[in-house]
């Protein structure tokens, strides 16, 4: 077995030495403590297909994507917008609690996000494009978090602690409550 400072090698002949000069492929991910690999995978494919969802559910909308429904919903465009900053503060939230202990999860200013991005002006394929880069976001943070740390509490100010695994669940049911939104905006056009 070869071992220097900062590297980790197999035992066996013939096996590659990772160390500071040659890092670790990003496919690679043993959790030392559980030794449970693949226990939230679930969880981080749930969350990998959101955009793909999203694109499929808003593809009949290129003649309504800015024409807000006359039942006070959001347009389409509205609606990936909110998605998207949904993404930035989700992707912040769950950083913040597999690090912090117990962080207070922060809300979404969706206002103050609508005023700054104009996700009404923006082609559906500029903010598919950025949905897919948040929900990238969320699953490469999701696939480097050893499982041992799901379990890692934050405060969410109204629904109390969560776990980073109920905050990950939590983030499937809003987009799927936003999907059938889409849904019914393209059965009702």
């Amino acid at each position: 077995m070869v071992r220097g400072v900062g590297q980790l090698a197999c035992g066996l002949p013939r096996t590659t030495v990772y160390g500071r000069f040659r890092p670790m492929p990003e496919t690679i991910r043993i959790n030392f403590v559980t030794g449970a690999v693949r226990r939230y995978v679930p969880e981080i494919e749930a969350i990998s297909e959101l955009p793909a969802l999203v694109a499929a559910g808003s593809a009949g909308h290129n003649a309504t994507w800015f024409r807000e429904p006359a039942d006070a919903e959001w347009a389409p465009a509205h609606l990936v917008g909110h998605l998207i900053a949904y993404c930035w503060v989700s992707r912040e939230n769950l950083y913040r609690m597999s690090y912090m202990t117990d962080p207070i999860i922060k809300r979404l200013d969706h206002d103050g996000q609508q005023e700054i991005h104009q996700w009404q002006t923006q082609s559906r394929e500029a903010l598919l494009e950025q949905l897919e880069a948040g929900v990238a976001e969320i699953t490469h943070l999701l696939k480097e978090l050893p499982d041992s740390s799901w379990g890692r509490p934050g405060q969410h100010p109204e629904d109390g602690r969560r776990s980073i695994k109920q905050q990950a669940r939590a983030m499937r049911v809003h987009f799927d409550e936003h999907l059938a939104q889409l849904g019914k905006m393209s059965a009702g056009a």
